[in-house]
């Protein structure tokens, strides 16, 4: 059977517009009522990266929340909302987000993200043992609310990704450190997925994010929520509203090499607003999404080295910094490879493992992306792009 991806096409984050809209993007997929049974307990999983605001559009928007919320209550479940912000406490991300006040509103309860269950799945490729938050093994359905964004290290994060934040605290940096090849990365994030079988993703891309994000780019207005319960296939969706090529993340690789969910167009079921009339020709990509070690497989001590030499490093932006140390406390090393508080850029080049925490962390955008010298003299990355976008449509005649 096809995948089933709908799409609403949607301008403004008024409550009663977004509840609207949201009923009728779920209404081919057989609405709420087709995910939740009464009386089952429902965890939703916004997109929480940190304590930021709505218009920021870091993380979800509380009227998605909201609109969620509305619909698992009237189709007779008990919620509950949760996630694990990368850096700060939930409360103050709770409150700044709006989604607190969500909660609050409506009576659901803010799910345990301190403590941690341990999960088992044989078949995982990277966790066949993780810890996930209780409240994942708690509730009955996950539903996920991801917002459409950027990524430094991934490329893209939406629905797949935002399961990631269902690892508690500071084990997620931990994972950064033992898993430096964001191929690995993706591996886990997909296993994660398998673990917590979210029933049902709605994408809140009415504003989402281009440029350097998850946190550092630019709000961009896209228009559409979007909704389906084969998670690859809804970002796949998102990915061309935005004009993104799938197969150039490691995430929609690594769900391709298991077998989790579908990617290819031909067997995605589109229903509600044409995706034509959605497509933002222009979103702002993220510098590379592909790497020279998609094309070509190198052994392992060569391939560290080059990726330390292509890949951007991080700097300081000394006028904007607020000695939070936000970005200290979120690096997954131990000393820190950054700190605020040390002269020049603030980062140890050699020990700093490019896994883009603490630019993900930072709250004011102190933080750049400074390409590497031999990416600004040779343009390596920009023929690496070139290579893999004719290696693409090779392929694509091919089969």
């Amino acid at each position: 059977m096809p995948a089933k991806v709908a799409l609403e096409a949607l301008r403004t984050y008024d409550p009663a517009a977004v509840l609207a809209a949201m009923r009728r993007v779920l209404t081919p997929l057989g609405g709420m009522e087709a995910f939740v049974q009464p009386g089952q307990k429902v965890l939703l999983k916004p997109n929480l990266l940190g304590a930021f605001s709505p218009d920021e559009a870091v993380t979800t928007h509380p009227s998605v929340v909201r609109a969620a919320t509305i619909l698992v209550q009237q189709a007779g479940g008990k919620v509950s909302i949760g996630d694990s912000p990368g850096t700060g406490e939930l409360k103050a991300a709770l409150r700044r987000s709006g989604i607190g006040a969500v909660a609050e509103e409506l009576g659901a309860t803010i799910a345990d993200f301190q403590a941690s269950a341990e999960v088992e799945r044989e078949e995982n490729v990277v966790g066949r043992r993780l810890a996930l938050a209780q409240a994942v093994t708690d509730a009955d359905v996950v539903i996920t609310l991801p917002k459409l964004k950027t990524h430094a290290q991934m490329g893209f994060t939406c629905a797949l990704k935002n399961q990631f934040g269902l690892i508690v605290g500071t084990e997620k940096a931990l994972w950064h450190y033992r898993l430096q090849d964001r191929d690995w990365l993706a591996a886990l994030m997909i296993d994660i997925n398998q673990l917590a079988r979210p029933a049902l993703a709605i994408v809140d891309a009415i504003v989402g994010m281009e440029g350097h994000g998850p946190s550092g780019g630019d709000p961009r207005e896209i228009g559409a929520l979007v909704a389906g319960g084969d998670l690859t296939a809804v970002d796949a969706i998102c990915c061309d509203l935005v004009g993104i090529d799938p197969q150039s993340l490691p995430l929609m690789r690594a769900a391709g090499r298991v077998g989790y969910g579908t990617s290819e167009r031909g067997s995605i079921e589109l229903h509600g607003t044409p995706i034509q009339d959605l497509r933002v020709p222009d979103f702002k990509k993220p510098a590379h999404t592909h790497s020279i070690l998609d094309i070509i497989p190198l052994p392992k001590r060569l391939a560290v080295w080059v990726r330390r030499v292509l890949t951007s490093r991080v700097e300081i932006i000394r006028e904007l910094c607020i000695g939070c140390n936000a970005c200290k406390k979120g690096c997954p090393l131990e000393p820190s490879a950054i700190d605020p508080e040390q002269p020049g850029t603030g980062v140890d080049q050699t020990t700093c493992i490019r896994c883009y925490c603490c630019h993900e962390f930072c709250l004011v955008k102190a933080i750049r992306l400074r390409r590497s010298w031999v990416d600004r003299v040779f343009h390596l990355n920009t023929l690496v792009e070139a290579l893999a976008r004719f290696a693409d449509r090779w392929r694509s005649r091919r089969s």
